[in-house]
């Protein structure tokens, strides 16, 4: 599955989750603040080398990723090449013209999406949300009632991505495929989405009954079994991001 933790002895998934965080929020905190299309690819490559040299994800899934985004970046960049006011013109077809000015605005953002998009995924395939709940509550004292919110919703992102595709193969096998033209593709996808949302909803009733009958909010205060091992390294680096953000920040 795409958005899924899966453990490995890599250098990010060595990492402690609160570090990681910060040097995540960092990341992105840069990748609003500069611009340029040069700039936002030089990101998106360090986020590649960091994604597969640093937390061992695969060419595959990377590109599933970057695939998923696409299909809200492409049509991004079209509208925004196509409308954006520049001076210098490339391209002119009637009405529509591309200018050197919207092109680079246009693969700016479109780039910047992929980049927030790859790093997220490479952070939640490297992070263990049992381990991320302990440290927010240990560390930063955030509520378990919120906490454990988090860890649901990393846990149950997966379970849609199987459920939907065992709806699709129930179709599938039903003889059930997504029909031609835009009013019955409309129609197909509004079913299925429906129908994981209803088995969705399933499955929530059930965490909740299930929880509550543990206890779950009788206490103040949780207890914790497993403890995290933080690095010498991890602190450093997300001081380091800190820094190079705030000057980036600055300079920018």
């Amino acid at each position: 599955m795409l958005i899924q933790y899966e453990p490995g002895d890599s250098l990010l998934h060595r990492w402690d989750p609160l570090s990681k965080l910060a040097v995540l929020m960092c990341l992105a905190v840069t990748a609003m603040l500069w611009d340029g299309t040069a700039i936002q690819g030089l990101l998106l490559v360090l986020c590649i080398i960091a994604a597969r040299w640093g937390g061992g994800m695969s060419w595959n899934r990377m590109f599933r990723g970057i695939k998923l985004i696409a299909a809200v970046a492409v049509p991004y960049f079209v509208l925004t090449a196509l409308t954006v006011p520049g001076h210098t013109v490339w391209l002119q077809w009637g009405p529509l013209r591309l200018t050197g000015e919207a092109a680079d605005q246009a693969g700016e953002m479109s780039i910047r999406m992929i980049t927030l998009f790859l790093s997220s995924l490479a952070y939640i395939a490297t992070t263990d949300p049992q381990e991320l709940v302990a440290e927010l509550v240990r560390k930063l004292r955030v509520p378990y009632r919120f906490a454990f919110g988090i860890s649901a919703a990393l846990t149950f992102l997966p379970l849609l991505e199987e459920e939907g595709k065992g709806i699709r193969a129930a179709q599938q096998v039903r003889g059930h495929r997504p029909p031609k033209g835009i009013n019955g593709r409309l129609s197909w996808w509004g079913k299925f989405i429906a129908a994981v949302l209803l088995n969705s909803l399933r499955r929530v009733q059930q965490t909740a009954g299930a929880m509550e009958s543990k206890g779950f909010g009788a206490y103040p205060g949780r207890t914790f079994r497993k403890k995290t091992k933080v690095p010498w390294w991890g602190p450093a680096a997300a001081v380091s991001a800190v820094i190079v953000t705030v000057a980036s920040g600055w300079i920018a």
